[in-house]
């Protein structure tokens, strides 16, 4: 608290003694900007102490160099009064300890510190001025405003990067070379301002531009601020003592001071908001760098394949996974067309999703199909792909993760299999062959398509489990089964529906030939005897015939042919019934 004390009276009285012209307010005024400093660096409960501290050396300053005793306290409650405005508008925009992070950042911390704290202060305190010391009232608000903004632009980041110890961490974390560098550029600028301000020949005032451009990209928001504060100081000492190029320009002290105000002005808009913009682009490089880190380490090391792909679907780039995975490498596939890797069967497939990612970009999308590897092996793969943006929003294509599911495929048929396949005969089980007649008449449906459905029993089927045992009669089973996929066209479908019931869909043949093809099978089955150990077993089958067309109903086949099944079994069994 001494120490900041001491350092706003030093601040607040170079102010008054050397910027204070005709009798007004400082026209340069630096002392606000390090407690807005010190306050961004503090939490609100800890604003009480430095801003006391700070008032009381304002008060000092005033007394002893500025407009005496009277006015030393409505002064300090004004300057405190900016400060604190100032102080609360960065704490709840989130820029107290960073006010240089990016464009918009800086934007706000124009508005508090350049705009909304000295609108508040200039009106208070020049009116205190003008009251004091008998001096335009709109002069003293004009210089108070712009003392104030101009001191807490230029120079609240440099005390901001002091308290806040960056300029001690970078002193600390810098490399010789480096240290000597930004030296040099720091000196180049007070040097170059220097020879500027120190003659009144020529107008070249735009010459300390260029070295503070250059140590803005050398050294970044700290060089910036060091080099504004170097020509504030530098100029603004020189240009009240009657010195620089400004005085060229026809007008007393105050003019000349206003100007130059002017000047500091420009500098500060040039390049501050340079060095916030570097500081928000280097973040993004920092985030940049640190993502392609984990993204190669995620892509060389994942058995998943991962490609970019431009909008026309060409690969940009692919992972190395696609060596192992797919037997490709990775130079030959960039520049190449994805879709040639499909199987040509589902490539309008693939499009298609390419196709929704590029007009749906916050949605993911996922697709199946078979890919061709580089040995010509057929494997199944899925793909969820997602469009990638640039800057402008713009899809400038999209990134994809594909996966090898060949393993799951597999397990998926043979679980399929498992549920619509009779694992004793191999034929379709109740399930799958419900599910192929209702396929078979969704494509007849509507059309001229007619066929017929027969459904056939093994005659006094318990007799052969009870005389020969279970095992004989799944024999008994896999033959009628055999047989029946002799008998019939390889377009027809035969199925067990369960125990020794089983079920035949022939498409596209006349009732009478359905009672053919069932006939013939019938008397196969009754001419094949079955040798069990020493015994031969000879049974006989019953079988109900239905015809159906395009608009038939799957329930009603069965049930009519169901119904002409236990007719023939009625009528003596070993017969063929048609229904009705």
């Amino acid at each position: 608290m001494v120490l900041l004390g001491l350092a706003y009276f030093v601040a607040a009285s170079a102010a008054v003694a050397l910027t204070r012209f005709e009798g007004g307010v400082a026209c340069l005024w630096i002392a606000n900007a390090l407690l807005l400093a010190a306050l961004s660096s503090r939490l609100f409960s800890d604003w009480l102490a430095p801003m006391l501290v700070c008032g009381a050396a304002g008060m000092a300053a005033t007394t002893f160099f500025g407009l005496g005793f009277g006015p030393a306290l409505p002064l300090a409650l004004s300057n405190l009064t900016e400060v604190a405005i100032s102080a609360a508008l960065l704490a709840r925009w989130r820029l107290r300890k960073d006010a240089l992070g990016s464009l918009s950042q800086f934007s706000a911390f124009v508005l508090a510190a350049g705009l909304a704290g000295p609108a508040v202060g200039a009106l208070a305190g020049g009116l205190t001025a003008s009251l004091a010391s008998s001096t335009p009232l709109v002069s003293n608000m004009a210089n108070w405003f712009l003392g104030h903004a101009l001191g807490a632009l230029a120079f609240f980041p440099v005390f901001a990067f002091i308290l806040n110890g960056d300029i001690k961490r970078w002193v600390g974390g810098a490399g010789r070379r480096q240290l000597s560098e930004g030296i040099a550029v720091l000196t180049l600028v007070g040097l170059t301002t220097l020879a500027v301000f120190v003659q009144n020949r020529f107008p070249i005032l735009f010459v300390p531009i260029l070295p503070v451009i250059l140590a803005t990209f050398w050294l970044g928001r700290l060089g910036a601020a060091v080099s504004v504060v170097l020509i504030a100081i530098i100029g603004g000492a020189l240009t009240a003592r009657g010195m620089g190029p400004i005085y060229l320009i026809e007008g007393g002290t105050l003019a000349h001071v206003q100007f130059f105000q002017f000047y500091l002005a420009a500098t500060v808009v040039s390049a501050l908001p340079i060095a916030a913009e570097l500081k928000r682009r280097k973040r993004l490089g920092d985030r940049l760098r640190d993502s392609e880190a984990r993204y190669r380490l995620m892509t060389d090391n994942s058995t998943d394949i991962v490609m970019n792909l431009d909008p026309n679907g060409v690969i940009r780039y692919v992972s190395p996974s696609i060596v192992q995975i797919g037997g490709y490498s990775v130079e030959a596939l960039l520049g190449t067309p994805v879709i040639e890797l499909v199987m040509s069967e589902d490539r309008e497939r693939v499009r298609a999703v390419h196709v929704a990612a590029l007009g749906a970009p916050a949605q993911t999308f996922m697709v199946e199909y078979r890919g061709v590897t580089a040995d010509g092996t057929v494997r199944w793969f899925e793909t969820t792909t997602r469009s990638v943006l640039d800057e402008g929003g713009r899809i400038v294509g999209v990134v994809s993760a594909i996966r090898d599911i060949s393993h799951r495929k597999l397990v998926e048929a043979e679980l399929t299999r498992a549920a619509t396949i009779d694992p004793l005969t191999g034929l379709y089980n109740r399930r799958g062959f419900n599910a192929e007649l209702d396929r078979r008449l969704a494509e007849a449906r509507g059309s001229r398509l007619k066929g017929c459905l027969a459904i056939f029993d093994v005659d006094h089927f318990k007799r052969v489990n009870d005389t020969y045992g279970h095992d004989a009669g799944d024999q008994v089973l896999e033959s009628f089964a055999s047989i029946a996929k002799r008998t019939v066209r390889d377009s027809d479908l035969v199925g067990r529906l369960g125990g020794e019931e089983f079920a035949i869909i022939l498409p596209g043949v006349t009732i009478d030939q359905a009672h053919y093809i069932c006939d013939r099978l019938r008397i196969a089955v009754g001419e094949t005897a079955l040798f069990w150990g020493n015994a031969s077993i000879r049974v006989t089958v019953s079988a109900g015939v239905a015809s159906f067309d395009g608009h038939a109903n799957p329930d009603r086949i069965l049930k009519a042919a169901d119904t002409a099944l236990y007719a023939a079994k009625n009528a003596g069994r070993d017969r063929l019934m048609i229904a009705a």
